[in-house]
C-alpha cells in the first residue's frame, strides 16, 4: 500500500526492538517474525483516517479514491490483526467514518505517524508454536492537521510511551496481534513538563541540569510546543508546512527523560 507515511521509521524501530532481546542466529526466526508483525500492527493503527488531498478534506476525492483508501487499510488490518482481535473491525469502522463523513467538510488530515522505538522482551512461544506472549515498551507518534470547534486550524503531534503485555497468534502462517493485555501509557508532554520543571528549579539557583546538546534539545521541545499547543493557523497549507517540519526523532523526549532519571526529576 502506498501512502504518504514515512515508514522508514519502522526499520529503525525494528532495529531497536531487536536490541531489546536476545539476538537470533537465524534471520528468519520466529522471534523476528513476531516483532515485525507487532510493529506492523502499530504502524497500521496510525494510518486510521489517512488520505491525501490539497485542502485536508475528503470532499476533493472521488468515491473510487475513497474506496481504494478503505480497501487498502482493511487489507493491512487483516494482515496484522487476528480475526478475534476486538480492534480489527472497530478500526475499520473508524477509518471509514473519518474518510466518508468526519473529514468531508472539516479539516482532519493525518500527516504522518508510526513507531519510533520498540523494545520487546521475554518472548514466550506456546508449545505448539501458534501463539506467543511478550513484554513491550513502545514509543509511537501521530501528526495531524485539524480544524477545531472554532474553525481554526491546528497541528497536533503527540508522542506516547506505552508499557504493555502483548499476545500474538499465528493465522495462516502469519503472526498477528491478538490482544494488548495490560498497558500503562506515559505521554510525551508529561515527560517534557518534568524536564522543564527540573530545569526551572536549577535555573532559580543559577545552574543548569543539561549539557550543551541537551539544552539544544530542550529548545527543540519548546519550538515543537509552539507549533502545536500554542499556535492556530490561518490556512491548511500553512499548518501542513508546520506539521511537516516536525521531526519525530528530535521531539521524542523519552531518551532524555530516562537519561536524566525519569520520574525522579520532580523530586
Amino acid at each position: 500500500m502506498k501512502t504518504g507515511f514515512k515508514f522508514g521509521i519502522a526499520a529503525v524501530a525494528l532495529t531497536a526492538c531487536i536490541a531489546g532481546s536476545t539476538m537470533w542466529a537465524n534471520a528468519d526466526s520466529e522471534d523476528e517474525a513476531i516483532k515485525e508483525a507487532f510493529i506492523g500492527s502499530q504502524n497500521i493503527s496510525q494510518q486510521i483516517g489517512h488520505f491525501e488531498s490539497d485542502n485536508g478534506k475528503t470532499d476533493q476525492l472521488s468515491e473510487e479514491q475513497i474506496q481504494r483508501y478503505i480497501d487498502d487499510f482493511n487489507a493491512e488490518m487483516d494482515k496484522y490483526y487476528s480475526a478475534d482481535n476486538v480492534c480489527r473491525q472497530t478500526y475499520k469502522e473508524i477509518n471509514e467514518q473519518r474518510l466518508r463523513k468526519d473529514a468531508k467538510d472539516t479539516v482532519l488530515y493525518k500527516v504522518d505517524g508510526g513507531v519510533l522505538d520498540c523494545t520487546c522482551r521475554h518472548i514466550k512461544l506456546s508449545a505448539d508454536g501458534t501463539s506467543a506472549t511478550m513484554d513491550v515498551v513502545l514509543v509511537d507518534w501521530g501528526n495531524w492537521v485539524e480544524q477545531n470547534e472554532e474553525g481554526q486550524i491546528e497541528v497536533t503531534a503527540p508522542i506516547e510511551q506505552d508499557t504493555m503485555s502483548v499476545t500474538m497468534v499465528k493465522e495462516d502462517g502469519q503472526w498477528k496481534l491478538q490482544s494488548i493485555d495490560d498497558m500503562i501509557a506515559f505521554f510525551g508532554t508529561d515527560a517534557m513538563t518534568d524536564l522543564q520543571k527540573a530545569q526551572q528549579k536549577a535555573s532559580a539557583k543559577g545552574k543548569s541540569i543539561f549539557h550543551e546538546e541537551q539544552q539544544k534539545q530542550m529548545q527543540v521541545f519548546e519550538e515543537y510546543e509552539q507549533k502545536t499547543l500554542f499556535t492556530e493557523y490561518d490556512s491548511f497549507s500553512e499548518a501542513l508546512q508546520a506539521a511537516e517540519s516536525i521531526d519525530p526523532n528530535e521531539i521524542n523526549p523519552f531518551p532524555l527523560w530516562n537519561e536524566m532519571g525519569g520520574s525522579s526529576l520532580e523530586k
